[in-house]
């Protein structure tokens, strides 16, 4: 039998033996104890599973500061929002210049002592990092990373990105930029068992009048499934009673209260329908304009709404209007109202109730269908000597791009787009994009 002194130095030698492969082999960088050298101060370091199986085990990298993580997909890293640039220099402290204007790969193969740029886009600007493939050992690789300061331009710096957790409908395709010395208001239903946005509204508590309303047409809100029944003189519990506009505002006035949504744009469900006859969605219009040219021009964009039933479009996103900072001033009308009073309108543009009456009403229309947007505007004067049959032809009259309604109105819309799409699909019109 051996005995105790020869079998301790026996095992002291193999442990010797065992410890002096370790360091001769694999990445110079790596300790037997998996410390991972940091080749640039303030770096930090991470472990990464699912290399070889992520069935075995996975597990995914989130930065500091960052939304989402990125992780290891078939040998390489990817990550919702993240793109990657494989870099030339073998250190972090190398890497100096963040390639910002170069061309970024959603993927990365992984490559043992390679360093990579790491982007994650927000919608208002994009955050780096730098990172480095320390070693891999079978079904784990360990990083280091570190991020940069340098922060760029997003793909949709004007987006309402900034109002999301606040209003998360703000992000919606429909919904303008925010301003926000103005109360923003979202009015959902219950439809199908799930909660969705009716429309949006911005308004003025000053002017008490909305500056927009924004609603979108798909395969549920295009449903045709109740009638019109005239709910007024709801109390809306989104606006203060000291501001919002009552009953009483809009009597003897010689106006109609005109839906700036109109009701047959919300009739999917009773409660959508409903909505429609809060008073922050009601402006004082002048009879023939509200029942005629611009009742016909409503019809016409739903029917491009309700075109999605069909599958002609996937989405139809609305934004319309009366202009609260262009008032129709010391305006005598010629025809009465039902009311059968003539409307007129003071050196304010105030009725004789004191509500501001807009000198124009608009909409913005943008149609999705497969990724694809266009767009149209129109931008009308509120005035009794409008086609009261109005064709196309009399439609396109007061046809403009996005562009020009956003000069004219002070409005930025489909801000939610991104930018290369937004600017392109807002500088022009094409009638032929629409069907008439």
């Amino acid at each position: 039998m051996m005995n105790k002194k020869y079998a301790i130095c026996l095992l002291g030698l193999l442990i010797s033996v065992c410890f002096a492969a370790c360091d001769n082999e694999g990445d110079s960088l790596v300790k037997a104890n998996g410390y991972i050298e940091n080749t640039e101060n303030g770096t930090s370091t991470a472990i990464l599973k699912g290399y070889e199986n992520p069935n075995i085990e996975f597990s995914v990298l989130k930065p500091s500061g960052f939304d989402s993580p990125f992780y290891i997909n078939e040998k390489s890293f990817i990550g919702d929002s993240y793109s990657f640039i494989e870099a030339s220099e073998s250190r972090l402290d190398a890497m100096t210049t963040v390639p910002v204007n170069e061309n970024w790969a959603e993927t990365a193969l992984i490559t043992l002592g390679n360093t990579y740029w790491v982007r994650y886009e927000k919608p208002d600007f994009y955050h780096y990092l730098k990172l480095r493939v320390a070693y891999i050992m079978g079904n784990e690789i360990g990083v280091e990373y570190l991020i940069v300061d340098t922060k760029s331009e997003g793909p949709n710096p004007n987006s309402n990105f900034r109002y999301q957790s606040k209003y998360p409908s703000a992000m919606n395709m429909e919904t303008p930029a925010l301003n926000e010395s103005n109360q923003y208001v979202a009015y959902n239903v219950t439809f199908n068992n799930s909660q969705c946005v009716n429309f949006a509204l911005e308004y003025v508590a000053e002017k008490k009048h909305s500056a927009w309303v924004a609603f979108s047409f798909d395969q549920w809100t295009s449903q045709d499934n109740v009638s019109r029944k005239n709910e007024w003189e709801q109390d809306d519990p989104n606006i203060d009673n000291s501001v919002e506009v009552t009953e009483s505002m809009h009597k003897s006035d010689g106006y109609d209260k005109g839906h700036l949504v109109a009701s047959e744009d919300r009739v999917y469900c009773r409660d959508a329908n409903r909505q429609t006859f809060y008073y922050a969605n009601i402006s004082p219009q002048i009879g023939v304009f509200n029942q005629k040219y611009w009742a016909a021009l409503e019809k016409q964009v739903q029917t491009w709404g309700r075109s999605t039933q069909q599958s002609v479009y996937d989405k139809v996103y609305v934004t319309k209007g009366g202009t609260i900072n262009k008032l129709l001033t010391n305006f005598t009308g010629t025809l009465k109202a039902n009311d059968q009073l003539y409307p007129t309108t003071d050196a304010d543009g105030k009725t004789v109730r004191g509500l501001i009456v807009p000198a124009y009403y608009y909409m913005a229309i943008l149609s999705e269908k497969n990724g694809v947007y266009k767009t149209i505007g129109f931008y009308v004067p509120h005035a009794e000597t409008l086609p009261q049959k109005p064709t196309a032809d009399d439609f396109l009259v007061y046809a403009v791009s996005i562009d020009k309604l956003e000069q004219e109105t002070g409005i930025d819309f489909f801000c939610n787009l991104p930018n290369e799409i937004e600017t392109t699909v807002e500088a022009t019109y094409s009638a032929d994009d629409w069907a008439w």
